[in-house]
C-alpha cells in the first residue's frame, strides 16, 4: 500500500494505487482493480477521469477495501469537503455583486517557527468577528467567514 499523505485528494490516491498495482503487476487492469473494490470497471473510470465526484460513500467504501485506517479516511473525507465548499464557494461568488462581499489576500515571507501560534490567532479572530456578528441577530442573510493559512511556494504558484 502507498502513502496516503502524500496525495493530495481521494482520486488522486486512487489512480496511484492503480499505477502502484500494474507496476508491481504487469498485467493488473482498471477491470482487476475494480473487481477488488467491488464496483463496475465503468463506474470506477468516471471517478479518475473526474466524470464522478467522490462522495464520503465512495470513500468508506473502497477505503474499507483498501484496508485504510479510520485516520486515513477521515483525512481523505475532510479533504473532499473542503474541496466540495471550494466549488460551492467559487459558483456562489461568480454569482454575487463585489459591493456585497470583503475579500482580500496577502502573500508573506513566514516564519514556520511562529505558525502554531498564527493559527490560534486565527481561531481566536474567527471566534470573536462570529460573536460579534452573531450577537442579536434577526434572521436575515448568511454570511461565509473565510480565513485560510497555507504555504504557496514548493506549488508553483509562486517559485
Amino acid at each position: 500500500m502507498q502513502d496516503v499523505n502524500k496525495n493530495s485528494d481521494f482520486r488522486q490516491f486512487l489512480e496511484d494505487e492503480l499505477a502502484r498495482r500494474s507496476q508491481n503487476y504487469p498485467r493488473y487492469s482498471l477491470r482487476a482493480f475494480a473487481r477488488h473494490l467491488e464496483v463496475d470497471s465503468s463506474f470506477l473510470s468516471k471517478i479518475l477521469n473526474g466524470k464522478r465526484t467522490v462522495t464520503m460513500r465512495t470513500i468508506r467504501m473502497f477505503g474499507e477495501r483498501l484496508n485504510l485506517s479510520p485516520e486515513e479516511l477521515s483525512r481523505f473525507g475532510e479533504m473532499s469537503r473542503e474541496k466540495k465548499m471550494k466549488r460551492k464557494l467559487e459558483r456562489l461568488l461568480e454569482k454575487m455583486p463585489t459591493e456585497e462581499r470583503e475579500q482580500s489576500t496577502i502573500s508573506i515571507n513566514v516564519d514556520e517557527n511562529r505558525l502554531p501560534e498564527a493559527k490560534e490567532r486565527i481561531k481566536a479572530f474567527r471566534r470573536e468577528i462570529a460573536q460579534l456578528l452573531d450577537a442579536g441577530a434577526t434572521p436575515g442573510k448568511t454570511y461565509q467567514i473565510s480565513l485560510s493559512l497555507f504555504p504557496i511556494s514548493g506549488f508553483g504558484l509562486n517559485d
